[in-house]
């Protein structure tokens, strides 16, 4: 009797030892989540409401089965569906490297356009911005590629050259800027 569990044991032992050597190359192959858009949504200085938009692919010119999206909102995760993520994951192709964005123009600041008093107010979306050298990512920064005032003190002026490109990132803005209104700010 003691011999047929000791047999069970071993047959048991060495099934979880195989189905554990199956995960191996599944664990290692899974990748870490990397920032791919943020929004920052500015009282002067001050980010008052912080979106971020995480994928475990940083080329928006593929994309996998196995691609998984996060979404946070003032370090707080927040469900996103697939769809959503899928539409912001297309829409950042268009602003994440220079051939398809016309590069990213920088507008000098100037100053208020009105004598309110308050705050300047704004939003500022930023990519993970692609440098490719013969069809392969050889560099990638974080790098604000919009900006939009919410009042007329908000004087920073960003965006692609590209109007299509502008297009796509005051999509994306819009759309994380929604999705930011889920949560009552400070929760």
């Amino acid at each position: 009797m003691n011999l047929r569990r000791q047999s069970a044991m071993v047959k048991i032992v060495k099934i979880g030892f195989v189905f554990l050597l199956t995960l191996i190359p599944q664990m290692a192959m899974a990748k870490t989540p990397v920032e791919l858009l943020k929004l920052k949504l500015q009282s002067d200085d001050q980010v008052v409401r912080d979106i971020r938009f995480y994928g475990t692919d940083i080329d928006p010119n593929t994309s996998s089965v196995d691609d998984q999206f996060f979404l946070t909102i003032d370090g707080q995760n927040v469900p996103i569906k697939p769809e959503l993520a899928r539409r912001l994951e297309s829409l950042r192709r268009s602003f994440s490297y220079d051939s398809l964005s016309g590069g990213i123009q920088v507008g000098e600041p100037g100053g208020p356009m009105c004598l309110m008093a308050g705050p300047a107010r704004g939003m500022v979306l930023e990519t993970r911005y692609l440098t490719y050298e013969n069809y392969k990512i050889t560099n990638s920064e974080m790098k604000p590629v919009l900006t939009v005032p919410q009042n007329c003190l908000f004087t920073s002026k960003i965006s692609p050259q590209n109007a299509t490109a502008r297009e796509d990132a005051r999509a994306a803005l819009e759309i994380l800027f929604t999705l930011s209104q889920t949560l009552p700010p400070g929760s």
